[in-house]
């Protein structure tokens, strides 16, 4: 992984904007063991409170890691790309050695926008995705940015 902030430090304001949404996501990752343990097909299509649940805390973690993305661009003072997709397959590029890993990451937003619909299998098939991309994708991503404040 190669720094994604050119400049020697990062500034106590950006440093504020960005700390609140890492917290975010260190606090409500570790539920990620618990809804892929406690929520399959079955389950997904029953209970209403857990299926709003589930597809209302995937939504928020995207959009945070969405914001974190589009802040270190604004940082770096790169041009912010105009999809979600996109935002997050550049961050993804500068953060993890393989294409394929960047591409998973930009993933997350297709998860996102899916979970708009209403058709619940298809939402389905993309909370499995998202179960199978975080713990591959999301630990560098949080050690990387925390690196960088850190910087």
């Amino acid at each position: 992984m190669r720094p994604i902030i050119g400049r020697e430090e990062l500034h106590q304001t950006d440093r504020a904007k960005l700390i609140p949404h890492i917290e975010y996501l260190e606090k409500e990752l570790p539920f990620f063991e618990i809804y892929e343990r406690e929520i399959d097909w079955k389950v997904y299509q029953s209970q209403r409170s857990k299926r709003l649940e589930v597809e209302r805390w995937i939504e928020c973690l995207i959009n945070a890691t969405l914001d974190i993305s589009k802040m270190f661009l604004t940082i770096k003072e790169e041009e912010i790309p105009e999809t979600s997709r996109e935002v997050l397959f550049k961050t993804g590029s500068g953060i993890y050695d393989k294409e394929e890993e960047a591409e998973a990451f930009s993933e997350l937003a297709k998860i996102r926008n899916t979970l708009a619909h209403r058709y619940l299998d298809i939402k389905w098939q993309d909370i499995k995705r998202f179960f199978q991309v975080v713990p591959k994708l999301y630990p560098a991503f949080l050690d990387y940015i925390k690196k960088e404040l850190e910087r």
